[in-house]
Formats: structure tokens, sequence, C-alpha cells
């Protein structure tokens, strides 16, 4: 499961960078406000599957001790 939230976060962080750079690109309101959905909403997964791997990392160091 480890490798899997690890690839999900990687997945998001390199949309958030896409979504980033094109937003300075874009030129319309109505794009703007797309990306800028898309962003805040990818911005929400990544605190979900960082929140879901933070778990997963103290469930397994409780295990070890």
């Amino acid at each position: 499961m480890d490798f899997t939230l690890r690839e999900h976060l990687r997945r998001l962080n390199e949309r958030l960078q896409l979504l980033s750079r094109e937003i300075m690109e874009s030129r319309s309101l109505q794009e703007r406000n797309k990306i800028e959905a898309e962003i805040r909403a990818a911005n929400l997964a990544i605190a979900h599957y960082q929140a879901a791997l933070d778990q997963e990392n103290r469930l397994s160091s409780a295990g070890k001790d």
C-alpha cells in the first residue's frame, strides 16, 4: 500500500506543477477558474493521500515496537 500512496502523491504533485504552469498561460477567466478548481482538487487529494501515508507509517512503526 505504501508504494501505491507514494505513486499517487508523485502523480498528483506532477499534475499540480503542470496546472500551475497552465494557469500562468491561460488567457480567459473561464479557463483560469477551471484550472484553479483543478488545483484545489489536487491539493485536497494530496492532503488526503499524505494523511493516509502518514497513518500507514505510524501503524507500521507501532507494529515494530
